[in-house]
């Protein structure tokens, strides 16, 4: 390797070595720690973070009465945070938190779990409730296939609720050779999916994973999305493996959805001990990293609650 290469390399690596770091910086500074907030945006994030864990619970169907109350006390104190730094009480996610906590607590009378204490204070909370936070009723999807586009996206929900019925392996197959089509940089495709079938791999994945409680164990099958480091150029794609390995994830929601089958995102992130359990038990190399896990199974049947997670308005600025 002559001279002027080999410091063409060093630069490239002091280059990306730079860029993790800035990109570390700002994580730290920016990044929101729930009931730590400052900026109307870590509000925003961390107040839609907590209610969504409570839509969860109230959408299992083994519903459990005064679940989750950790998040409920700090969500509570998130909102009373919010006001009294005087940011606008009348935001939408704000609205959509008041109103999750009010099918919260409705739901707890209707099983018999009444708390005037928790009621009190969130009738004291300044603002008001939309309509918009808790669950939903819905079944099946009718003929997805035979959707437009918007439709289908429109149509798409992850669901927490699922049948006995094996998920037909040939078709879950197509779906993920739909996905396939996903753009990525330089038609690389650099991703890769593992089905993971088997049960004791399934609870290794299921123990490791920080987001499964209450519903994990009625997942059939779990998709594990991985990409591959050895597809990123060294010189300038620091991320670039998550951002192809995202962009195809979602194309695998989609293409679930398409062909009838039912799924739940299942978060990546994990501690490293979790994730060095999960690689060693179903054989992922080092070269590889975690994107994201699906579980997938058959809708049950009739009808069946998941979490209303309602849309917000579109955060897009024309320059």
């Amino acid at each position: 390797m002559n001279l002027m290469k080999k410091v063409r390399n060093k630069l490239s690596g002091d280059a990306v070595k730079m860029k993790a770091k800035d990109y570390y910086f700002r994580f730290a500074k920016y990044s929101f720690e729930d009931c730590k907030c400052e900026s109307g945006e870590q509000f925003r994030a961390s107040v839609i973070r907590l209610y969504h864990t409570i839509e969860k619970g109230l959408s299992y169907a083994d519903y459990r009465p005064g679940f989750g109350r950790d998040n409920v006390e700090r969500l509570i104190l998130s909102l009373e945070q919010y006001c009294g730094k005087g940011f606008d009480c009348s935001a939408f996610f704000y609205e959509t938190a008041r109103s999750c906590l009010k099918a919260y607590i409705e739901k707890n009378k209707a099983y018999g779990l009444e708390d005037s204490d928790l009621e009190k204070r969130v009738n004291r909370l300044p603002g008001h409730a939309n309509e918009y936070g808790g669950t939903i009723r819905i079944s099946a999807p009718t003929a997805p296939a035979e959707m437009n586009y918007e439709q289908l996206i429109r149509s798409r929900h992850s669901i927490r609720h699922f049948s006995d019925r094996p998920v037909d392996m040939p078709l879950l197959i197509k779906a993920i050779e739909l996905a396939q089509h996903t753009p990525s940089a330089c038609n690389r495709q650099g991703w890769k999916t593992r089905i993971v079938n088997d049960r004791t791999k399934i609870e290794i994945i299921l123990a490791n994973q920080n987001g499964n409680r209450g519903f994990g164990q009625e997942l059939d099958k779990i998709l594990v999305i991985t990409a591959d480091l050895r597809a990123q150029q060294k010189s300038r794609e620091l991320f670039q493996a998550f951002i192809d390995g995202g962009m195809y994830s979602e194309s695998v929601l989609n293409a679930l959805h398409y062909y009838g089958i039912g799924s739940v995102p299942l978060s990546a992130s994990l501690t490293q001990e979790q994730e060095d359990n999960i690689k060693s038990a179903i054989g992922i190399d080092d070269a590889e990293v975690l994107v994201l896990f699906v579980g997938v199974g058959n809708y049950p049947d009739g009808e069946f609650l998941t979490t209303r997670s309602e849309r917000q308005t579109a955060d897009v600025h024309v320059i």
